[in-house]
């Protein structure tokens, strides 16, 4: 779309705002390499035009980065990630073929001239929220002191049986050689995990789980060892899969965001398919 000529000096931020563009979506088309002056992309800000420049903005086909966007600004990028993908790639022989959720968002973001840091995983089989930084040092802030200023982690999974009370676990977690994680009472990093039903039937109960730690694995083995594993996690002793995938989804997370000094609260639609199940 083009714009009449440029009478006066002025920045182009403040010049595309008196046209109507809100100040981050102006910067958002000159990142994205929307917006040029006499005939020449602009793509780094400030940028003082010159009278009688000639302003455009022509917005390009954007190419489909197959991610799900919950939330973005000039610092956080939140998405939500299917289920069946890894989070980031864990084998060095494999970061360069392996599709990844990270490998994504690093395609889209560099698109934009941005970078991509990620700050909490979720599992492979697990789908929900994950959240980005475009900047190692908010990055490196935010994971310093993860535990503290993250204030709630939710979960939504799918259990056989009948559950009708809430409940509390408090123990710990290890590891083996085999990458199977297992609680214990001594030893181990303690996990914490707060968990009651949302809806149940004569076959499984939808259960509401809070972590007030992140270890892995962390919900999977404790419900496991509750005697209820999460549907389809064969892993951890599941026997039945109706949705053909891992019954667990992060749905909400709320923490201090490090600049405002505010909570920043995010949420992800559960998927449809977990409510079928109670029809």
């Amino acid at each position: 779309m083009s714009k009449k000529e440029q009478e006066e000096n002025i920045d182009l931020i403040k010049y595309l705002s008196s046209l109507g563009y809100a100040k981050n979506k102006a910067k958002t088309y000159v990142r994205l390499g929307f917006v040029k002056v006499n005939g020449k992309e602009i793509n780094k800000l400030p940028y003082l035009l010159k009278e009688n420049d000639i302003v455009k903005i022509e917005k390009k086909e954007e190419k489909n980065y197959n991610i799900h966007i919950v939330y973005e600004d000039e610092h956080y990028l939140v998405v939500d990630k299917e289920a069946g993908l890894l989070t980031i790639s864990t084998s060095n022989q494999t970061k360069k073929e392996e599709d990844t959720l990270y490998k994504r968002v690093r395609a889209y973001l560099n698109h934009k001239h941005e970078y991509a840091f990620i700050v909490n995983r979720i599992d492979k089989e697990t789908s929900g929220l994950v959240i980005f930084v475009k900047e190692e040092k908010l990055k490196e802030q935010l994971q310093k002191d993860w535990n503290t200023i993250v204030k709630k982690r939710n979960y939504i999974a799918i259990v056989p049986g009948v559950i009708t009370k809430k409940g509390h676990i408090d123990n710990y977690l290890y590891e083996d050689k085999m990458t199977f994680t297992h609680s214990t009472k001594v030893g181990g990093k303690r996990a914490i995990t707060d968990y009651f039903p949302i809806k149940n039937n004569h076959q499984y109960t939808m259960l509401n789980v809070e972590i007030k730690t992140g270890r892995k694995n962390q919900i999977r083995v404790h419900l496991k060892e509750l005697g209820y594993p999460i549907l389809g996690d064969k892993k951890y002793g599941s026997k039945i899969n109706p949705l053909k995938r891992l019954a667990l989804h992060h749905d909400k997370i709320s923490f201090l965001d490090p600049i405002s000094n505010k909570t920043l609260t995010f949420t992800s639609t559960v998927p449809k398919e977990f409510y079928d199940l109670f029809h």
